[in-house]
């Protein structure tokens, strides 16, 4: 995952300051909302990211390890997909591009990412780009309720509910303060 261009690293999120923008996320659920694109549990993430004017999205075949990218090409923003990565990927590389257009759009014309949830050597950039994708396809009061009130004790069943990986889920529900079983 990576920025093109030079930056600072910090390979420990415990450290990383949460921008303000995060709260970002909110708004633009409240927006999918009233626009029929988020229904409590499932974000249209495709619509919601092509509601924006200035952002095209493509799918193309890329490397296996490339997820996606976020470039600018004479001032339009092109998120570019992954077409051979499966739907959970995708849907996550989009609201993780979203994030870097939200975030970073001012610090690089250029993000190029390839695994999410997979190194240790995670910029504060990617870290943001990630937090604020799993804010977005996995809102923290609708965890907490899935969990607590409808009693649901599975990742791979939450993560059935948000339309993303098990190991997108275990991750969000970890950051929030819960052990919970893979699977069965």
């Amino acid at each position: 995952m990576g920025v093109k261009g030079s930056r600072k690293k910090n390979n420990s999120p415990t450290k990383y300051q949460e921008p303000d923008l995060l709260v970002g996320v909110d708004d633009i659920l409240k927006s999918a909302q009233e626009k029929g694109l988020y229904t409590g549990k499932s974000l249209n993430i495709e619509d919601v990211v092509n509601s924006f004017e200035d952002i095209q999205v493509v799918y193309e075949s890329m490397d296996a390890n490339q997820s996606g990218s976020l470039s600018n090409i004479d001032g339009k923003w092109i998120v570019c997909i992954n077409k051979n990565h499966n739907n959970k990927r995708q849907r996550f590389t989009l609201a993780h591009e979203l994030g870097h257009y939200i975030l970073h759009k001012e610090k690089s014309v250029e993000f190029v990412d390839t695994t999410f949830f997979r190194s240790d050597e995670m910029d504060s950039i990617e870290y943001h780009a990630n937090e604020f994708a799993a804010r977005l396809l996995m809102p923290e009061n609708t965890v907490r309720n899935l969990i607590e009130e409808e009693r649901i004790k599975n990742i791979g069943v939450l993560a059935e509910q948000f339309g993303v990986s098990s190991a997108a889920m275990k991750y969000r529900v970890l950051s929030l303060g819960y052990k919970m079983k893979d699977n069965g």
